[in-house]
């Protein structure tokens, strides 16, 4: 039995559909550190002394960065037409659109890493969350 092209397109738009769902629920997987015989408590107080020796090792460096660079919009550029022939031209002055900045932190990556790093080394496990 032979499907239509209007079935097939609604079987690949179902297929299509699935997939990015099932790669949506993936993404949002949430993760936690569990350990076999440590409370919540001593959890608090392991990644407390984790954070803090990753911030003596990776202080905050703030650091400004350009997004996007400054730049001239000079396409307002018409003419009117009179009786089929072209007749004024206008343009109007160039706008400025000046650069974007943020400020980021050069060391979050490594600090975030020498917290994991830690926390591994104390014997902890990162999991799915339940």
């Amino acid at each position: 039995m032979r499907m239509s092209l209007g079935q097939r397109l609604k079987t690949v738009r179902h297929y299509s559909f699935l997939v990015l769902v099932l790669a949506g629920l993936t993404a949002c997987q949430r993760y936690e550190w569990t350990h076999p015989t440590k409370s919540i408590e001593q959890f608090g107080r392991d990644k407390f002394s984790c954070e803090s020796r990753a911030s003596r090792l990776y202080p905050l460096m703030p650091v400004t960065v350009m997004e996007g660079g400054g730049y001239i919009y000079d396409d307002d550029f018409y003419c009117r037409h009179r009786r089929g022939r072209f007749g004024m031209c206008y343009s109007r002055p160039p706008i400025y659109v000046p650069p974007t900045y943020s400020t980021r932190d050069m060391n979050e990556t490594s600090r975030n890493q020498a917290v994991e790093s830690c926390l591994y080394s104390k014997g902890y496990v990162l999991v799915p969350a339940k």
